[in-house]
């Protein structure tokens, strides 16, 4: 193989020149003719029998050509690549072989897409917002309100029903007098002012008590998913079978005992600090999103369409395999969201971009800091992946190439790297619309 010339087109974008000797095509023409020989007629030869001049003059001389190429492809490029000190991202497109002259004089030009070399302005220091935490009185009163409402006990009351309580009812729904499918339900218990049924029906139940029927008229949305129904007013047939309402347990020392504490004071203090921790997870886990994002501001360079979109492919292949876990097909999730596969992979785009450009920059860091990973450190994730998902550790070496841990692990290292030399700034005030006019 020769390597003749590289000339960029235009950024990360490659055209490629390559002279194929003469002699390997000629050897790879005799292997394709003796590989096809079998399935070749040629009157007056038995099938498989005929000479390659024959077969050759009958069809072509270039009949074998094409496939010889095909066969001798991978190697070629793969050399040029090397050759030519190029990092190629993407399947090379736009081939075009001079064959004329065969197997003298063959030159074949192809367009490649390259890594980009970008540029990370800085990596250390970045400055990401963070919400400083806290838990007021009236937090915790909420909170506290919560798990007594959590604790309830339901029970049976006298007296018309008000917003809170609980009917236990029976309906039937009307449109035009004929009863309609969906709209019939027994002893059912609906919370008042809940909001699960259609608008308007709770509204008209509150202030009837147990043994009373009554109509309730509404008119279902326009949006409603049944089109025969939707905007349309009905009647609703409803008998109050029983009115229930939710007691609250009253906050003293053994409710706080029932939560685990010795007294109300001693639940306060615990509810706070539960609500300090989980608002310090919380802006923890921002304030890391937010250096990432920061760190992928800092990367400039121009990002090769084809690695966005491999990225934006495995995202909805992620997401797929995510639905599919809880029961869905990724087909009937488009569906409900009112997008077709091609919108929905155009949507995943600018997110893929700025991963594309995470990895990028991570790969920077990596080189600059010289990470190695020891022997030591890989056998220490092997075993963490394996306990993780429960398989032996040997299985997990089969399922992950030893370069791919090790990549992810110096990658690991740089983020780490990036996080912990970040630094936490208050959040900017919100701009409010006296602000902004």
């Amino acid at each position: 193989m020769s390597f003749l010339n590289k000339t960029e087109l235009e950024t990360n974008l490659w055209s490629l020149e390559i002279g194929v000797p003469a002699a390997d095509f000629t050897a790879q023409t005799a292997k394709v003719f003796q590989k096809q020989r079998g399935r070749i007629n040629v009157p007056g030869f038995r099938k498989g029998k005929a000479p390659r001049h024959i077969v050759e003059t009958l069809y072509g001389k270039d009949v074998f050509y094409e496939d010889a190429l095909d066969n001798l492809l991978p190697e070629l490029l793969k050399e040029a690549y090397a050759e030519g000190e190029l990092d190629v991202v993407a399947s090379p497109f736009d081939l075009e072989a001079k064959l004329d002259n065969a197997p003298e004089d063959i030159t074949l030009t192809v367009k490649v897409w390259t890594k980009p070399d970008v540029t990370v302005e800085q990596y250390e220091g970045l400055e990401a917002e963070k919400d400083e935490v806290e838990a007021s009185d009236e937090d915790i009163d909420a909170e506290i309100t919560r798990r007594r409402q959590r604790n309830s006990r339901v029970i049976t009351k006298e007296g018309a029903a008000e917003e809170g309580d609980i009917a236990t009812i029976d309906f039937e729904g009307f449109a035009d007098d004929i009863p309609f499918e969906g709209g019939k339900g027994d002893n059912y218990d609906l919370e008042l002012g809940s909001g699960s049924f259609i608008p308007g029906f709770e509204e008209q139940v509150v202030g009837h008590s147990a043994g009373e029927s009554f109509d309730v008229n509404v008119t279902f949305p326009e949006e409603y998913h049944a089109e025969d129904l939707a905007g349309k007013a009905v009647v609703f047939k409803v008998t109050v079978q029983e009115v229930k309402h939710k007691e609250e347990p009253e906050l003293d020392d053994d409710f706080a005992k029932d939560c685990g504490f010795e007294d109300v004071a001693e639940l306060r203090e615990g509810v706070k600090t539960e609500l300090l921790e989980q608002r310090q997870a919380h802006a923890d886990e921002h304030f890391e999103s937010s250096v990432i994002e920061a760190l992928i501001d800092q990367v400039s360079g121009e990002i090769p369409p084809p690695m966005v979109e491999a990225q934006a492919k495995e995202q909805v292949q992620n997401m797929a395999r995510n639905i599919q876990q809880q029961g869905m097909e990724l087909e009937m999730y488009l569906q409900y969201i009112g997008q077709t596969p091609e919108e929905f992979l155009e949507s995943q785009l600018p997110t893929a971009e700025r991963r594309v450009r995470l990895e990028l920059a991570l790969e920077k860091i990596v080189a600059a800091q010289g990470y190695e990973i020891s022997e030591e450190e890989q056998e220490a994730e092997y075993a963490k992946i394996a306990e993780q998902y429960k398989i032996d550790t040997e299985r997990v070496k089969t399922l992950i190439p030893v370069e791919d841990l090790t990549l992810s692990l110096k990658r690991e290292k740089a983020l780490n790297l990036v996080k912990s030399t970040a630094k936490a700034v208050p959040p900017k005030p919100q701009e409010t619309e006296d602000d902004a006019e």
